[in-house]
């Protein structure tokens, strides 16, 4: 198990995913193991397959904490709101205080346009947990919506906070400042878009022409 933890942790997945499978072998009804083969296969972007290991862990233990939240995260990403719901609900039965589920539910809210639904759950989620991007990210988005410029630009400069690097919070800024009236502002936003686009598209190139590694003798 440390072996395949440590393999998961360095993100070396097809590693973690022989590991854990052993692990299975001899205990097929340890939730974590079909936890950890299910971020595994996640990190494999094998999401059903993911998702198929959760449902055996939930099965299995339904009232381990994160299960739920794990499974209605991977169906959030497929875009299986409805699943997706019903988990998060589930986690907070387990656990009524799990920021990360209320700001998902915010999430889901938004898509489905029901704004003041999704602002109070973010406002629940970041009073419980304050570092949570995609509660400050989605909040933004809605402020902008309603034109409170000023509240969305502290939202979203609390999300850049969190995570610099991502362009989609410097591009809505770009947006909001633009609304505002701030040209100088917006066009410092836009560059910044487009500085990290190009770093990713450097990134990229540069996996694509390393040499690949040489076969183990």
């Amino acid at each position: 198990q440390v072996l395949a933890q440590s393999c998961l942790w360095a993100k070396q997945y097809s590693c973690a995913l022989d590991e854990f499978r052993q692990i299975l072998e001899q205990n097929p009804d340890s939730p974590a193991a079909h936890v950890l083969t299910g971020e595994a296969l996640d990190g494999l972007g094998k999401t059903p397959d993911a998702i198929a290991e959760f449902q055996a862990a939930a099965k299995v233990s339904p009232r381990e904490p994160n299960v739920h939240f794990g499974l209605g995260y991977l169906y959030w990403k497929s875009h299986q709101y409805d699943d997706a719901e019903r988990e998060f609900e589930s986690e907070l039965s387990v656990d009524s205080s799990h920021a990360q589920a209320l700001a998902y539910l915010g999430d889901i809210e938004m898509k489905r346009n029901n704004p003041e639904a999704a602002l109070s759950l973010f406002g629940k989620a970041t009073k419980l947990q304050d570092d949570i991007r995609i509660a400050y990210l989605d909040k933004g988005t809605i402020l902008t919506q309603q034109k409170r410029y000023d509240e969305a630009v502290a939202a979203l400069q609390r999300a850049v906070k969190l995570d610099p690097a991502q362009p989609d919070v410097h591009y809505r800024l770009a947006h909001v400042y633009q609304a505002m009236g701030k040209a100088e502002e917006s066009q410092k936003e836009f560059a910044k878009v487009r500085e990290l686009h190009e770093k990713a598209d450097e990134a990229v190139a540069s996996k694509m022409s390393t040499a690949p590694p040489s076969l183990p003798q």
